[in-house]
């Protein structure tokens, strides 16, 4: 069902005013009547239908003479509260019959309301780490890697080294501050394998030259195995006396020089596995 229009109230006019008047009449008349009721009970009920209809037509036109012009056109009228929205200061109603706002101007909705712009919360900064740096592993076998070791590592590259040349080394470690002896068996005396056919010596003594002292407690090891032959291995170098020590007495002086020269006869994979063993588990 369509909704009826909405008719705004008819103006006040003269034949109006005539209504108005008579009103008026009816309401006094009215009046006059209530006041003589109080001597004749009869009068009471036709005063108080003349008080009645007189302020019933009375009010009727004030009621019309009053919004007629406020109501001449219903889109005309503005609530209080759409200036303020529009942010044009103190409300006002408009004049009669203009609309309080052209049809095509749209509220604001951001003058409304103070939205505020939505903030991502800060993230936390984190530090980023870098990988630490790994050594790479050198590929070839010179005399500065020897420098890098530690004693620990010193003394696997030699028991690793003298069981590539056929030999079984049985190591005795000298303890914490490194250095080990290598007991030598042979792999194919059928006999006596229980006493070694020789003996080995390792210690890096790093940044220092060997005398006599450091070989001489070999040459009892010798004695008291009753060997031939035994080999001190060392980073460092030896003196030239150590060395004449050594060589009468049928031990191999091997310095840094002597054992890159016996690495360098190991196959290329025997190589990189003595490179493996240099710089392992420190």
């Amino acid at each position: 069902m369509a909704a009826r229009p909405h008719t705004p109230p008819a103006p006040a006019t003269s034949s109006y005013l005539l209504v108005f008047l008579i009103g008026l009449l009816a309401f006094g008349l009215g009046v006059g009547l209530l006041i003589l009721s109080f001597e004749q009970r009869s009068l009471r009920l036709p005063g108080a239908a003349c008080v009645l209809l007189g302020v019933i037509v009375c009010g009727g036109y004030l009621t019309n003479k009053l919004f007629s012009g406020l109501y001449n056109d219903p889109l005309a009228y503005e609530p209080p509260w759409a200036q303020l929205g529009r942010g044009e200061g103190l409300p006002r109603l408009p004049a009669p019959g203009k609309l309080a706002a052209p049809p095509a101007a749209p509220v604001a909705m951001e003058k409304l309301v103070d939205f505020p712009e939505p903030v991502a919360p800060p993230r936390p900064s984190v530090p980023i780490s870098k990988p630490a740096a790994r050594t790479a592993t050198p590929v070839v076998w010179t005399a500065e890697l020897f420098d890098r070791m530690s004693p620990h590592q010193f003394d696997a590259v030699c028991a690793t080294l003298f069981a590539q040349s056929g030999l079984e080394a049985r190591v005795q470690s000298h303890g914490p501050a490194g250095g080990v002896t290598l007991w030598l068996y042979s792999r194919h005396t059928q006999t006596d394998k229980n006493n070694p056919v020789a003996v080995a010596v390792c210690r890096l003594w790093q940044g220092q030259t060997l005398a006599v002292r450091q070989i001489d407690p070999l040459v009892a090891m010798m004695t008291a195995r009753q060997l031939k032959r035994a080999t001190y291995a060392t980073a460092s170098t030896f003196t030239e006396d150590a060395r004449k020590f050594a060589k009468d007495n049928g031990i191999n002086a091997l310095d840094r020089s002597g054992l890159l020269a016996l690495i360098a006869k190991r196959t290329p994979l025997q190589q990189q596995t003595l490179l493996a063993q240099a710089f392992g588990k420190r």
